[in-house]
């Protein structure tokens, strides 16, 4: 039994840092909470526990709360990079830890914003999200959709890949109206703190419409306007090459200006989270203008891993006669994340 002590003092070690890092938060009823603080914003504190998930308390019901991680604390014309915070004897009062001889008091009431900032270099970062969702339409058809989306995202250092993939197939009145299944690939190398290098590839595969595959490559740069614990917006510019495969055999090839750009912003607590994707092309071919691929739509956050999505797709591009396409779409889906 000696022998498993020193085994024991080992695991003691190891764990007590993960516990001794958990924010706690101290309410004017006199409970005690632990987690970790992701946000407070619009008089609402966020804060992910083990045992409840993510948890909203409003300002007015907490008495003072601590961190161990560094956060960003923005008051009226002030922000401020804590590198902790303390609690405080008085009510509705935290001590902010800035690296000054002595820790400075403040008002939990004139914090309008406060959330943990994202380093530059970021080790292993990863995301995902799955999709279930059907058309709504207004229909007396009989309609069967089984519309499965992915995206995944993974940033190492400088490096991050973005992987997403679709399925559709769907049936009216028991005939196949639609089955395609597509998949896209980007790899951004961030040569600065906001600046990237994107490569872009893509690839669909559709069994019904006139063009039976896609093939798309390019590469050009980006930009990062923000990337924060409330969401995050990019833009980008390409040079690709299109390459479209129609079902009698023939290919169409052709360059295009392709711009990019991508909206997350979570709203009211991180209860709701505002989507917008949007890709134009512009391609050298004189039948077709532009072309423009959008999406945008709400997330209602169930808990920590389940959401609620109500998107508008817009697919348009502006040509000739023979070569135009207006097409919009509503859907409805179930997400889960990790």
């Amino acid at each position: 039994m000696l022998r498993c002590r020193p085994l024991l003092a080992l695991f003691t070690l190891l764990f007590l840092p993960a516990s001794a890092t958990a924010d706690t938060l101290w309410l004017n009823n006199g409970d005690r909470i632990s987690g970790t603080i992701e946000l407070l914003e619009g008089g609402k504190l966020v804060m992910d526990t083990e045992l409840a998930g993510r948890i909203r308390v409003a300002v007015e019901d907490i008495s003072t709360f601590e961190s161990e991680h560094a956060l960003l604390i923005k008051t009226p014309g002030e922000a401020e990079r804590a590198l902790a915070v303390s609690a405080s004897e008085t009510v509705g009062v935290i001590n902010v830890i800035n690296g000054g001889p002595e820790p400075v008091p403040l008002r939990i009431s004139q914090i309008q914003q406060m959330l943990e900032p994202k380093p530059v270099i970021e080790d292993w970062v990863w995301s995902a999200d799955a999709t279930a969702a059907l058309d709504i339409k207004n229909t007396t058809t009989d309609q069967r959709d089984l519309d499965l989306a992915f995206d995944t995202r993974a940033r190492h250092g400088d490096w991050r890949h973005v992987l997403g993939g679709e399925f559709e197939r769907d049936y009216r009145d028991k005939v196949k109206s639609r089955h395609l299944w597509q998949a896209d690939y980007d790899l951004s190398w961030f040569f600065e703190e906001k600046w990237f290098w994107q490569t872009a590839l893509g690839y669909q595969r559709d069994h019904l419409s006139e063009i039976a595959r896609r093939k798309q490559f390019g590469m050009g740069p980006g930009y990062e306007w923000w990337n924060d614990a409330l969401g995050r917006f990019e833009t980008s510019a390409r040079l690709d090459r299109v390459e479209l495969e129609n079902r009698d055999g023939s290919i169409n090839a052709f360059n295009a200006l392709g711009l990019q750009w991508e909206l997350r912003r979570y709203l009211f607590s991180k209860r709701f989270e505002a989507i917008h994707n949007a890709e134009a092309l512009i391609p050298d071919d004189p039948a077709i203008n532009f072309g423009l691929d959008a999406e945008l739509g709400v997330r209602y956050l169930v808990n920590n891993w389940a959401s609620l999505s109500l998107l508008t797709e817009w697919d348009y591009v502006d040509g000739d006669a023979q070569n135009s396409i207006n097409h919009t779409r509503y859907r409805l889906g179930f997400g889960v994340g990790w």
